[in-house]
């Protein structure tokens, strides 16, 4: 759907610039968007707070001259971050769609940078078209917080065990039922969703640390299903729960006996991937 890079032409005039409605003359545009949520009360337009979508929407309007809602592929919770989000919006202004990024750029906070953008067709919607989305979490296993990472990263004050918790990520592998790994305040018509990777490893030297990194890949997610199951991992990395144990929480489906969800700060939205392999 989205390239981050340029044609292999490297040229902008290359890129498509219009997919327009006959009937309407809409144009269709998407882009990627990053940000740090930290200052955010989420991704969704919200009546409490600073917004990604409110922030795209009021930058739109400043550089299109007219009201532009925009569409996002998935919602981010307050405090967690974002790489690759992407987001739609329509109009009827002529600005190229390749330069539609740049633009918004100048108008943007420092915390928020659209990446790139280009023309789609009118049928793409950046949730329903996606195939996949990629999320990572950081997890620092130390005692004495790195202040280079403590808005990136949750903390835990012990050192994990990193090849239990990647035995318990093949409990998790595959299409199945999540509704132990759920939060409730967002109600859905089915909890089945399938997992198509899982895994951790330790990575070395981030700022003189070296942080725990989950990954996640999923065809959806259901409500803070990723920090929910990145919870049970930190405790089966301290030793509280098994391999087995997090397969009878899964199979029993009640989230009210699994363990907390990790915060927030170290969760972030990497890829939304779609079928044609752009993203």
């Amino acid at each position: 759907m989205v390239r981050e890079q340029q044609p292999e032409n490297d040229s902008p005039e290359a890129l498509p610039t219009d997919f327009r409605s006959p009937a309407t003359n809409h144009r269709f545009i998407a882009g990627i968007v990053a940000y740090d949520g930290t200052a955010f009360c989420g991704s969704q337009r919200q009546k409490n707070g600073r917004s990604v979508q409110g922030d795209l929407e009021v930058a739109l309007a400043a550089i299109l001259k007219h009201e532009a809602p925009v569409i996002l592929a998935g919602r981010t919770d307050a405090g967690v971050h974002a790489s690759g989000q992407v987001f739609r919006f329509t109009t009827t202004n002529a600005i190229p769609a390749n330069r539609v990024a740049l633009a918004l750029n100048t108008v943007l906070a420092r915390d928020v940078r659209v990446k790139a953008t280009r023309a789609v067709e009118e049928r793409f919607h950046p949730r329903f078209s996606a195939s996949s989305r990629v999320y990572k979490y950081i997890i620092e296993d130390v005692a004495i917080v790195n202040p280079m990472l403590r808005q990136i990263a949750g903390n835990v004050r012990e050192t994990l065990d990193v090849r239990a918790m990647n035995t318990a990520c093949r409990v998790f592998w595959g299409r199945q039922d999540f509704a132990a790994w759920q939060s409730a305040g967002s109600p859905t018509k089915t909890t089945v969703r399938e997992i198509k990777k899982l895994s951790v490893r330790r990575r070395r030297d981030i700022y003189g640390s070296s942080p725990i990194e989950v990954t996640i890949e999923a065809d959806a997610f259901l409500y803070q299903m990723v920090r929910n199951i990145v919870g049970a991992l930190i405790a089966v990395g301290k030793g509280e729960l098994s391999a087995d144990d997090v397969e009878r929480l899964t199979r029993g489906a009640d989230r009210t006996q699994c363990p907390p969800p990790a915060p927030p700060q170290g969760l972030c939205l990497m890829q939304v991937k779609y079928e044609n392999g752009n993203s």
